[in-house]
């Protein structure tokens, strides 16, 4: 993604990524979501519009996120590392 976009907006992560994933800080998602280098936009989601990035944190670990748009940025209310099976299937040769 272009930093500057990325930069712009307001990125709120849910407390319950760090609870559920103590693996991974609020600054690591964030890092991974600047630096993110796969986005697309789940369709089917009851939380529509919601999207999926992938993104590498400051320590060199690809971090999956999901999320949905907020009025001054985006939400993350899930993400994980190493990517799940479900995610890397689906992304395999659809890279952006």
């Amino acid at each position: 993604m272009d930093d500057r976009w990325n930069t712009m907006l307001e990125l709120v992560v849910h407390p319950r990524v760090s609870a559920r994933h103590p693996q991974l800080s609020d600054e690591d998602v964030r890092v991974a979501w600047q630096n993110s280098f796969f986005q697309a936009l789940r369709t089917g989601s009851k939380n529509s519009p919601e999207y999926l990035w992938i993104g590498i944190d400051g320590k060199g670990r690809e971090i999956e996120m999901v999320g949905v748009p907020t009025a001054t940025g985006y939400l993350i209310y899930h993400a994980n590392t190493p990517l799940s099976k479900r995610v890397r299937d689906g992304v395999k040769g659809r890279r952006t």
